[in-house]
């Protein structure tokens, strides 16, 4: 069977990721597992935080912790200093993502599920939608709060980078008190995917589907 030349690898098709997190510890919990992986082989990397969490921790230490786990992947994050727990499904929030989008040009946009229970996740999420149209593929990743409606259609294998992944998370000590932070939670989901997939022994990460233009 002939391959057809003009359909592009997976990993062009990755070239790009711009991930976009409501707060610092977002993309870590939700797909630093996938980005390492993309990482790895290339591709480049970009974070966008829409606010550093300040009712729940100091900025500034939210922000430092943001900071080195993007360092953990050579990413450039960039931080919008929206209101934790009021962040806009609207403006500032679409057009924070469209200077992002319009800076890194990604070929991926990886974001919130709106099937989640904080309304910050679901306004960032919903804002992502409108300002990332005319990106070619969109992906929503799983945090602690989504919802049980979360329905993930894509899975990436993430085994080879999961020590990665709960290195990422424990740079957020502001944020360890909380169960879902810990190693066990973080890895558990990942290994629970993998039981899903009938792949035991392996870690995954999921994402439901908003786009996907190949």
């Amino acid at each position: 069977m002939l391959m057809d030349r003009n359909i592009p690898r997976i990993d062009s098709v990755f070239e790009r990721i711009l991930a976009v997190g409501a707060h610092p510890d977002d993309i870590e919990l939700g797909c630093f597992g996938t980005l390492a992986r993309f990482g790895a082989a290339g591709s480049a990397l970009f974070f966008l935080v829409a606010t550093c969490g300040g009712v729940k921790g100091d900025l500034a230490t939210r922000r430092s912790e943001a900071e080195a786990s993007a360092r953990l992947l050579g990413a450039v994050p960039v931080f919008g200093n929206l209101p934790d727990t009021a962040v806009p499904e609207g403006n500032p929030t679409i057009a924070l993502v469209e200077a992002a989008i319009a800076s890194f040009k990604p070929t991926v946009v990886i974001t919130h599920s709106p099937n989640d229970s904080h309304q910050d996740h679901r306004n960032v999420s919903r804002a992502v939608v409108s300002a990332a149209r005319f990106v070619p593929t969109v992906l929503f990743f799983q945090t602690p709060s989504s919802t049980r409606f979360f329905n993930p259609q894509m899975f990436v294998d993430i085994t080879d980078h999961v020590a990665a992944k709960l290195a990422a998370v424990r740079l957020h000590e502001s944020q360890g008190a909380n169960v879902y932070m810990a190693d066990r939670a973080v890895e558990g989901l990942a290994e629970f995917l993998g039981f899903q997939l009938y792949q035991g022994g392996k870690r995954y990460e999921g994402f439901e589907i908003h786009q996907a233009i190949l």
